[in-house]
């Protein structure tokens, strides 16, 4: 199913959209994890479109929308889902994150609960630090994302490199494809650039640590539904900030898929589609 490329304004930038299925469908919104862009959810939105409409959204600085005149932070991005949510009018509405992405609904759901009626989160840490990950983890990502090669010759060229890297190795050809797409623009002489600058995503990274997580989860109202992968530094049910999630967030749970990275939906994009499915219908 093709989609349709749209814009929004709301909180002061425009927003980069897609979307697939019938305009008066049941709506539900997508959000990406850092570094990605709307494009990644491409596997899963068309196939989710049988049944609903569906919406991803580039955050900003990502993608095609604007960026930020505000600096970023988590904060800012939930703000944005909340505000793109009201200008968009939407209402019982069904949401999906991916990691910063989850985060992000899970700030726009503690402003807008009444519009907000279900929230899968797929590899999104619940809780104030990464789980079982080495202490200084994210702020060494955050300097190996500053060296990353931001232009390249071609699109081809990107394909190539990124697709021996480990943590692009196990994904799904369509999905792989699909964040080339959306996560670069062809310059005029042919070379691919990064539509998200290193330092924008970087950014990201060092400030994951000082999110208090736990105050975005009191009193939230609907149904919650988180997804994790299987990996060395996943978090399990035992996790403390999963056993608080699970406490604070009345009608939640949690699912261990017993497959995949942090990258889960672009690695098992059927498996994850099904479990969004089931969820949402």
């Amino acid at each position: 199913m093709d989609h349709r490329s749209k814009f929004i304004r709301a909180n002061g930038i425009r927003h980069h959209y897609l979307e697939w299925g019938d305009p008066a469908g049941s709506p539900v919104l997508m959000v990406h994890a850092t570094g990605l862009s709307s494009h990644s959810w491409k596997p899963i939105a068309r196939r989710l479109a049988s049944n609903f409409r569906v919406m991803a959204l580039d955050q900003r600085g990502h993608g095609d929308t604007d960026r930020s005149n505000r600096g970023y932070s988590f904060e800012l991005v939930g703000e944005d889902v909340a505000s793109v949510i009201e200008a968009l009018s939407l209402r019982d509405l069904r949401v999906v994150g991916h990691s910063s992405g989850g985060l992000a609904m899970l700030i726009a759901a503690s402003m807008l609960e009444d519009r907000i009626t279900k929230v899968c989160l797929v590899e999104t840490r619940v809780g104030e630090s990464p789980a079982n990950a080495p202490p200084g983890e994210l702020q060494d990502r955050a300097r190996r994302t500053r060296l990353k090669r931001q232009v390249w010759e071609s699109r081809d060229a990107m394909c190539q490199a990124y697709r021996q890297r480990g943590a692009f190795r196990n994904w799904n050809q369509e999905a792989f494809e699909a964040f080339i797409e959306g996560a670069t623009r062809l310059l005029p002489d042919g070379r691919a650039e990064l539509k998200c600058p290193p330092e924008v995503e970087a950014t990201f990274y060092e400030q994951r640590d000082s999110l208090q997580v736990s105050k975005y989860l009191e009193g939230l109202r609907g149904q919650y539904l988180l997804l994790l992968g299987s990996y060395p530094e996943a978090q399990t049910v035992q996790d403390s900030g999963v056993t608080r999630f699970l406490e604070m967030v009345t009608d939640s749970k949690v699912k261990p898929m017993g497959m995949g990275s942090h990258f889960l939906p672009m690695e098992y994009p059927i498996e994850v589609l099904g479990e969004i499915r089931g969820f949402f219908i």
